[in-house]
């Protein structure tokens, strides 16, 4: 017997969460189809709050930290631990690829799902830095400069990561 997914347009899944059928879910669209997401252990909380804290001051004016909240990509609405994106409104609608900087996720559980499926909707996207902290291993997957939605990929448990003219050092995105 083969199973068929409905594939969700983003359209399809605002529709659904403005409905409030979703209300108490914690799920998000990749690539139409909408996943749930694990509970955040206290580790995975904590080091999401100080590292936005840390990269905020990094990143400076113009620049603000998004926690867990929606970003629009073409057929995904992922809710990044943490989005470094342009400092504006977002009343209207999510930041898009234009407005995002950096996008970070926290793995204890999720780590295949975050260096693989999200990893490549990033990348198509053109998210040009993408960190994946795995926190089982304590080390960080820098994923930078996507051509032809294949990032570059580095492995890092300690140094520094470098983002444009920002250097985020390792250890603080660690503990």
């Amino acid at each position: 017997m083969t199973t068929l997914l409905h594939h969700w347009t983003i359209e399809d899944y605002h529709r659904i969460v403005e409905s409030g059928v979703l209300a108490q879910a914690n799920c998000e669209l990749i690539r139409g189809t909408i996943v749930d997401m694990p509970p955040e252990g206290p580790e995975h909380a904590d080091l999401c709050e100080t590292s936005a804290r840390y990269l905020e001051r990094l990143f400076g004016e113009g620049w603000q930290s998004r926690q867990g909240k929606p970003i629009t990509l073409t057929d995904s609405e992922p809710q990044p631990d943490i989005a470094i994106v342009r400092e504006q409104s977002y009343r209207q609608r999510h930041p898009i690829p234009e407005d995002i900087r950096l996008v970070i996720e926290y793995a204890y559980s999720t780590q295949t799902q975050d260096t693989s499926v999200k990893r490549d909707v990033y990348a198509e996207a053109g998210i040009s830095d993408y960190l994946v902290i795995d926190l089982k291993r304590s080390r960080v997957f820098h994923y930078s400069n996507p051509v032809n939605g294949q990032y570059s990929e580095q492995i890092l448990t300690s140094g520094l990561i470098q983002v444009d003219a920002i250097s985020i050092e390792v250890s603080r995105l660690l503990s």
